[in-house]
Parts: structure tokens; C-alpha cells; sequence
């Protein structure tokens, strides 16, 4: 797991908008690190909001491969290659044949809200048993081990609270009041806005504009 740096003298919040089964969500969170690492001075303070690829989807999920096929057809074997290059460059090997079903991402993300500010850390766990692992993480027992494993037991029962389901609801409804079409969507310092995995090299502008704000 890759923890982000602490050892900067000025901190920098950054909000993450992202979805646990989206790859390049997990691509995106390694280069923002990997940015901040650039930056040693700086710390960052991540903040989890959730946002939903897949809204529609089943609290079961649905067949990997049926999934693929809906929304990519023929093309999803290229589409995949493309991101899995794009991973190793960020230090991600997906393991993406080890994946059988698509999961309600629901539950994972009232977790993440529910770790507070151990959700940065929570997400590696998350997409870690998702992407290299092939683990159904939207199911509740598969959840609680993770959660068991990181040390916060009790975390999926946190979860449930009705404060945590209006908590995600609200950042499905914020995502929804900025149009975001898709992920990861990173917020600087609540001024600077960045969509997409960009390389770290591209982010740290944004991270030396809100660390002088």
C-alpha cells in the first residue's frame, strides 16, 4: 500500500471525486502522490467524495464479462490494454482477468466516508483487493476483511449509519450540481480544478497554486 507524504511543513486539502472500480481513478491517485512527492514541503490532506461510474448497477453487481460486453463490446480488450501500460507507468500491475463480477461500489464508498481522514489510505486498500486481488468489494463480508486488515474493525457497521447514506448522497449530488461526467476529478485547495489522470508533471502547478493561496 502507498501511503501519501506527511512530512511537508504546509498542507494542501485536496478532494478527491473518484469511483473504487474505476482504474484510472487508482491510476490518477498514484500520480497525484507521486506529484506531492515532488513536492516534499507540502503535505497533502486528501478528502474522499464519492462519485458512481456504474449508478444503475445491481446491489449484487453483474458478470464481469457481461459487463464488458455491454459497454465496450469488441473493444474492451484494447481499451483495458491501454489502461493496464498506463498502470505499470504508476506502479499498478492490474490483474484485471482475476476480476469475475462488477460491483455495486455503494457500500465501499460509505466505508471510505465512514474512515474519515484515513480514507486516502483506505481507497489503496480498496482498489489493491479490486484490480490486483480480482475481490468482489461490494460484498459486505469481503469489505469487513479489508476492513479487518487495515486495522478498523466495525467499519462496515459505521458504514451503514443513516448520517453516512446522506453523506454519500450528498457528494452524488454535487457531482451531479458541477456536470461531472466522469473521474478521478481533483479539487485544490477548494480553487483549482483538474479532471482526469494527468501525470504527476502536470499536477504540481496545481499543487504550488494552492500551497500560495
Amino acid at each position: 500500500m502507498q501511503d501519501q507524504p506527511h512530512s511537508g511543513t504546509r498542507t494542501v486539502q485536496v478532494e478527491i471525486y473518484a469511483d473504487v472500480i474505476c482504474p484510472w481513478c487508482y491510476i490518477g491517485k498514484r500520480r497525484l502522490d507521486l506529484a506531492f512527492a515532488e513536492r516534499p514541503e507540502i503535505s497533502p490532506a486528501y478528502v474522499w467524495r464519492a462519485f458512481l461510474l456504474n449508478p444503475t448497477m445491481p446491489v449484487a453487481g453483474m458478470d464481469r464479462a457481461a459487463y464488458l460486453s455491454a459497454k465496450f463490446g469488441n473493444s474492451a480488450a484494447a481499451v483495458y490494454g491501454r489502461i493496464a501500460a498506463a498502470g505499470l507507468d504508476s506502479g499498478i500491475d492490474f490483474r484485471f482477468d482475476a476480476i469475475t463480477r462488477t460491483p455495486d461500489s455503494r457500500l465501499a464508498h460509505r466505508m471510505l466516508i465512514a474512515a474519515g481522514t484515513d480514507n486516502a489510505k483506505l481507497s489503496e486498500a480498496i482498489y489493491s483487493a479490486y484490480f490486483i486481488e480480482g475481490r468482489d468489494i461490494g460484498d459486505p463480508e469481503t469489505l469487513t476483511e479489508i476492513a479487518d486488515s487495515f486495522g478498523m474493525p466495525g467499519l462496515v457497521t459505521a458504514a451503514a449509519d443513516e448520517a453516512i447514506g446522506r453523506q454519500l448522497e450528498h457528494h452524488l449530488s454535487n457531482a451531479n450540481r458541477m456536470r461531472l461526467d466522469g473521474v478521478p476529478y481533483f479539487i485544490f485547495a477548494g480553487k483549482y480544478a483538474i479532471a482526469g489522470a494527468h501525470l504527476p508533471e502536470h499536477l504540481v502547478p496545481a499543487i504550488d497554486a494552492a500551497a500560495a493561496a
